[in-house]
């Protein structure tokens, strides 16, 4: 079987740019006058606090929503100019909610993500089925692979996901909470894949997450969105420091370094007098 790397290793590393980007909610704006450039070999986790435009930004870096002002560039042209199929091949989207509406196996909700691949009747080929083993096995799901996907565990479900993503071979990836209902042994493990991922072909991924230490260990980069229309851009260390995610958060972090390790923690209230 081929491995997940080498499926489709033929596509070309994709950049991702946000060009004076501004979002809004309502009359409160998110992110002003955005620009920023991802490049392949780049893992970018996008922290804010709950309502900060997390999900709004990788929907609209999607291409999915439009931004209030600005917008979107894949490989240097603007993404509305992309034809829906092309595109697809150039950036897969995990969103913050998949719903199975009927049962399947999840072999085949997972080679539903090949779609932009198929030619001709539609049907899969050989390379099309390896893709989707390759990316079961990449995150531990190959002996689920004949289960129906209603059967399975909000935590399994969302592997499953991530694995539909992985197997579309697109060289940008955004994924919208993709450790949301798993345990801390299968977010290492996801996030050990999609660094794993990067490296085998120079790709680009963007994923939001609430865990401030899991995104200083394996993300290479960080964005952090104080959901005023501020946003924080550069190696993930350098922006999620205390002082900066404090100010996000709205509530004081200090970081506790011990034997080599560092983890970012809220700071102890004081004791009443």
């Amino acid at each position: 079987m081929k491995s997940l790397a080498s499926v489709d290793a033929k596509a070309l590393p994709g950049s991702l740019s946000a060009q004076h980007l501004t979002l809004r909610a309502g009359d409160r704006v998110l992110l002003e006058d955005f620009t920023h450039t991802f490049f392949p070999g780049e893992i970018w986790c996008i922290v804010g606090p709950n309502g900060a435009g997390k999900t709004t930004l990788i929907t609209t870096l999607a291409g999915l929503a439009r931004p209030a002002h600005g917008h979107v560039e894949v490989d240097g042209e603007r993404i509305d100019a992309w034809p829906s199929a092309a595109l697809a091949r150039r950036r897969a989207l995990m969103p913050q909610h998949s719903h199975d509406a009927f049962g399947a196996n999840v072999l085949d909700v997972v080679l539903l993500n090949r779609f932009p691949h198929l030619t001709g009747w539609g049907w899969e080929r050989r390379e099309d089925r390896a893709a989707a083993h390759a990316a079961l096995e990449t995150l531990g799901l190959a002996s689920l692979a004949a289960r129906d996907v209603l059967s399975l565990s909000g935590g399994e479900r969302q592997r499953v996901a991530l694995a539909a993503a992985l197997c579309q071979a697109a060289p940008l990836l955004l994924l919208d909470e993709p450790l949301a209902f798993l345990d801390w042994h299968h977010q290492i493990d996801c996030l050990t894949a999609l660094v794993r991922w990067t490296q085998a072909l120079p790709r680009t991924i963007l994923f939001s997450c609430h865990d401030l230490n899991l995104a200083r260990r394996f993300a290479t980069h960080a964005l952090l969105l104080e959901g005023n229309g501020v946003a924080h851009t550069g190696a993930a260390r350098d922006v999620l420091t205390p002082a900066l995610a404090s100010r996000a958060f709205g509530y004081p972090l200090v970081l506790i370094e011990q034997n080599g390790y560092e983890a970012l923690v809220p700071a102890l209230p004081e004791a009443p007098c």
